[in-house]
């Protein structure tokens, strides 16, 4: 009788180790993905940024010599583009920094939290159910706990 209860206990604590481990690689394999996702996402931003900064600097001096030949002196068109872009930076500075923190607080946490991820708790419910079950099923351990209940 103490010996079955001793394996018993056993195979909880076992049990209780293998769910502590399962779950420490879990939260490992998360951050992972979580990483090289942001990661993944810095690349891009950085590539296709560059990229468009190179099709911007290109339109804007086009632009400005456009603009020169139009006012028949090339400073002018240089001035107007600069000053169109100091009033861009104006209005991005005054009205922006709301927009430009919500859209990277959504674009970030839809990178980092899955919606088909399995929640911690959901899991652990899910794993004492199934071991409940197998307890249910083994009539061995059925004839220990009632013989702990004399």
């Amino acid at each position: 009788m103490f010996k079955e209860l001793t394996d018993s206990l056993n195979k909880i604590t076992d049990k209780v180790e293998d769910y502590g481990l399962s779950t420490a690689e879990y939260y490992k394999l998360r951050v992972f993905k979580s990483v090289m996702k942001g990661s993944i996402s810095l690349v891009n931003l950085l590539v296709f940024g560059s990229l468009f900064l190179f099709v911007l600097v290109f339109l804007s001096i086009g632009a400005a010599f456009w603009l020169g030949t139009f006012f028949e002196h090339v400073y002018v068109g240089f001035l107007l583009i600069g000053a169109f872009y100091a009033l861009l930076f104006l209005l991005m500075f005054i009205f922006g920094k709301k927009i430009i923190e919500e859209k990277m607080l959504y674009k970030f946490s839809g990178i980092l939290y899955d919606e088909d991820d399995i929640e911690p708790k959901a899991k652990a419910v899910q794993e004492v159910d199934e071991y409940q079950d197998i307890l249910r099923n083994d009539t061995r351990a059925e004839e220990r706990l009632k013989e702990m209940n004399l």
